[in-house]
């Protein structure tokens, strides 16, 4: 029988590559299963350039999970994954340091992976390959809670860059609570172990008091432990009525303690006892003072010596002051001569008020018969010994503030009341009591104790509208202060916390003045003005004495 010889040759071609293409999907998975161990799938599918996988299923111990599809070319280095989810485990990974592994070129789109490094675990989506980043939209990490969103982490140079991240759960920092933390612009430097944003923003809450913080141009590192920061502005109604910015600040990590600095100063701060500490030059702190603070007179106010404070909040409050500061007069106003201030009208109206020796309705100390003495006795019993400031005054205020969970009581001297009235706002908080503290030490180095008490009784406020003595008591009583009697001058002293609050002198209001006046010169603080003081006790108490609850 003669045998064609091409059709004999078309049938055994046709035959081998019909062979071929029935069995190529078993050839190609036992050529993927040789080279990649632990790699399945469901389709394959081949063209010129190389294979595509489809349903694969990967498990090399450190690394498992589903992928969409994946692209290779026939020699296997150069592979392209497109959608799926994997599980990394990078623990895993360091135990097998003395495997070699081929290096191979992927890229990678659409993946959902999950690391796991050590304690810590991260999630991440939309993750794919970019040049040399590895980018993602969103992150979360468990421990600590964080979310990042547009990030990309560079293989080469150890980095990753983060559009956002913020906390998902409160954390603790020196004993503060950590809320609401949102970063912009994060960059990380693993070799280096710095952390660096743009903008942070969180809340801070503190002994029941909650401050709102951002931080500008914020600088962490681990090694050495430092925090920098251009600018940081914090808000709580305790500090300011706005904002307080505080250029320039750094923290700085000293075994189990932390150091301060904003501008020249230094505070240290020990988290365990929840103690804050410092002392520097009254120029230093001064210098060092927020814009919102530094006003008035402190711009220019130029002082000596030094002040050192501590504060404690464990195992419970406590408070320590020292200072000596000494002002150069010629950097505070001139009080001997006419001057202008601040007052307001009973709608809480600003205007300029006119006073000092020479303008109308000036008195001077000689003239105003018992209010110096009714003024010191009921307002602040030290004067004549302290120089602007009572340290147990500033410790009860402290202490009753904090249990109190408000800003109420600042334990102001007749001094501090009067830099208030001179230059200050009425606002109630620690901002306003910082100026006070170094303007009433200025006030102190350059007037005697009269001029002092003379300034103070000629522009505080007695009434309404009623500024300085010599038209308090015309409101009050229709005659001039000369024509007081001793426990009519104690009933003007005695409305000074709350002037705009009192009640007119009634016979009852000015029997409990005579009741407290015996207990006073019974005590030897004044003299025994009368024969026919009331017998009815009173107690001191119940007039505020000396504890300055400031109007």
């Amino acid at each position: 029988m003669k045998i064609n010889k091409r059709f004999l040759t078309s049938a055994i071609i046709g035959t081998v590559v019909g062979g071929c293409v029935y069995s190529y999907p078993a050839i190609l998975r036992w050529q993927v299963e040789k080279r990649l161990p632990g790699v399945q799938f469901d389709d394959v599918s081949m063209n010129t350039s190389g294979v595509t996988l489809s349903g694969v299923k990967l498990d090399k111990g450190w690394i498992s999970g589903e992928l969409n599809t994946v692209t290779s070319d026939f020699s296997g280095q150069h592979i392209t994954i497109d959608g799926g989810s994997l599980h990394v485990n990078l623990n895993d990974k360091q135990n097998r340091d003395g495997i070699k592994q081929q290096k191979r070129d992927i890229q990678f789109k659409d993946l959902n992976v999950n690391v796991v490094y050590k304690e810590h675990v991260a999630t991440l989506n939309g993750v794919k390959s970019e040049e040399d980043q590895i980018c993602f939209t969103t992150a979360k990490l468990e421990k600590p809670e964080l979310t990042a969103s547009d990030g990309c982490f560079n293989k080469d140079k150890k980095t990753i860059n983060l559009k956002t991240v913020s906390i998902t759960k409160d954390m603790e920092l020196m004993g503060v609570n950590l809320n609401d933390l949102v970063a912009s612009n994060v960059s990380v430097n693993i070799n280096e172990k710095t952390v660096t944003s743009d903008i942070t923003k969180a809340t801070l809450t503190f002994e029941k008091q909650t401050f709102s913080v951002e931080m500008n141009e914020l600088v962490a590192s681990q090694n050495p432990d430092v925090v920098r920061s251009a600018s940081v502005k914090i808000k709580h109604p305790w500090l300011s009525n706005e904002w307080v910015i505080i250029e320039d600040v750094k923290a700085h990590r000293m075994k189990d303690a932390w150091s301060i600095s904003a501008g020249l100063s230094d505070i240290q701060v020990n988290p365990e006892m929840l103690t804050f500490s410092g002392s520097e030059d009254c120029s230093t702190w001064i210098e060092s003072l927020p814009a919102s603070i530094k006003l008035g007179p402190l711009n220019k106010l130029r002082m000596a010596g030094k002040t050192s404070f501590s504060i404690g909040f464990r195992p419970k409050p406590s408070f320590n002051l020292k200072s000596d500061c000494r002002a150069t007069c010629n950097t505070l106003p001139n009080l001997r001569t006419r001057f202008h201030y601040s007052a307001y009208t009973p709608h809480g109206v600003q205007f300029e008020r006119e006073s000092g020796i020479g303008s109308k309705d000036w008195l001077s100390i000689r003239s105003m018969g018992d209010m110096p003495l009714a003024a010191i006795n009921m307002e602040d019993p030290g004067f004549e010994h302290h120089r602007g400031f009572i340290v147990q005054a500033f410790m009860n205020s402290f202490t009753e503030n904090i249990k109190a969970g408000r800003f109420y009581r600042g334990g102001s001297t007749i001094t501090m009341q009067l830099a208030k009235n001179l230059w200050l706002s009425r606002d109630k908080t620690l901002g306003r009591k910082v100026q006070e503290f170094f303007l009433s030490q200025a006030i102190e180095s350059c007037y005697s104790k009269d001029e002092i008490l003379e300034l103070y009784l000629n522009i505080v406020e007695f009434g309404p509208n009623q500024y300085g003595i010599a038209s308090g008591t015309k409101y009050w009583f229709k005659k001039g202060v000369g024509e007081l009697n001793p426990v009519e001058s104690f009933w003007m002293a005695s409305i000074l916390p709350r002037p705009n609050k009192a009640g007119h002198p009634t016979d009852v209001a000015l029997q409990r003045i005579e009741s407290l006046m015996k207990r006073f010169a019974a005590d030897g603080k004044i003299p025994d003005f009368t024969l026919d003081i009331v017998d009815d006790e009173v107690e001191v108490d119940d007039f505020q004495v000396g504890k300055s609850e400031e109007n």
